[in-house]
């Protein structure tokens, strides 16, 4: 399936193993802003590779991998899981990777992903849509809050 927002050149389809080394590069991507001082840029691109491996490689009905293309070239990533609520116990949709290409940056493709993940909640049914961000990633806490998103609570760590 292939999408695109009216206001941008973004088309967003689903991943296929050809998008591996791809994604790969950009998972460095995922790791590019002010970091907890425990965790590694290598580690957080080496979880985000992992994750985006499994959704290539173990096909789940409740999980989807999408690229966008940004003028038919690969821009972009939208890893969606459907999971359940820990106190209403409902389903719901959680963004768990998204990312833009610095080259793409700036030109849409961050939205079009935000929206596409929206489309595909309410395709399911879903009411609802979380993510998780550092707190020190203020360039996609910026977007995120511009479709909408607020903070629910916050996971605090002690780095022993």
């Amino acid at each position: 399936m292939t999408t695109s927002n009216a206001n941008t050149r973004v088309a967003i389809r689903l991943a296929t193993p050809a998008d591996r080394d791809f994604l790969h590069t950009l998972a460095d991507r995922l790791a590019d802003f002010d970091r907890p001082s425990w965790r590694s840029r290598e580690q957080i691109a080496e979880g985000d590779r992992r994750a985006l491996d499994d959704a290539l490689d173990n096909p789940q009905p409740a999980t989807q991998l999408f690229v966008a293309e940004l003028e038919h070239s690969p821009a972009g990533c939208l890893l969606m899981w459907t999971l359940e609520d820990y106190f209403s116990r409902q389903w719901h949709a959680h963004i768990s990777v998204i990312a833009v290409t610095k080259s793409a940056e700036g030109q849409g493709v961050g939205r079009a992903l935000m929206d596409y993940a929206e489309g595909w909640a309410k395709d399911r049914g879903h009411q609802s849509i979380t993510l998780s961000v550092f707190e020190g990633n203020r360039r996609a806490q910026a977007l995120y809050e511009r479709v909408g998103f607020s903070v629910e609570m916050r996971r605090m760590t002690k780095h022993l």
